[in-house]
């Protein structure tokens, strides 16, 4: 699992650094947004498990993921999980705090709100 994190960690900072990527992580990672650095934060299709989904974006010299939960219908956002990882995919910090955050459609949590409300179809989207 160790070394299977770390080349996940690779690969995600390789493309929210420069957008260079393999072609099947352009197509696993979308990108939603952007950071106050500039860098992308990117949504992960392959992990996405009804409303449950995970961004991840640059954090430091490694990465940061966060889980969240749609509540599509009603418009309502639901934060699970961070998780900060080193370069190596180590996991430095996790905060598995829930809580409802504010919905705000052209944030980055709310654009793979988006994208996943799309996905299974749920009305209004």
């Amino acid at each position: 699992m160790y070394f299977k994190i770390g080349g996940i960690v690779g690969a995600i900072a390789i493309l929210l650094c420069n957008g260079s990527a393999i072609a099947q992580d352009v197509q696993r990672y979308i990108t939603v947004g952007h950071d106050k650095l500039g860098n992308s934060v990117a949504l992960d299709t392959e992990t996405i498990k009804g409303t449950i989904y995970k961004l991840y974006g640059i954090y430091e010299d490694g990465i940061f993921e966060t889980t969240f939960d749609a509540s599509c219908k009603e418009s309502r956002l639901f934060r699970n999980r961070i998780a900060i990882y080193g370069p190596e995919g180590q996991l430095l910090e996790e905060d598995k705090e829930k809580g409802e955050i504010p919905f705000v459609a052209s944030s980055s949590p709310g654009k793979g709100m988006k994208i996943v409300c799309q996905k299974i179809g749920a009305s209004g989207w």
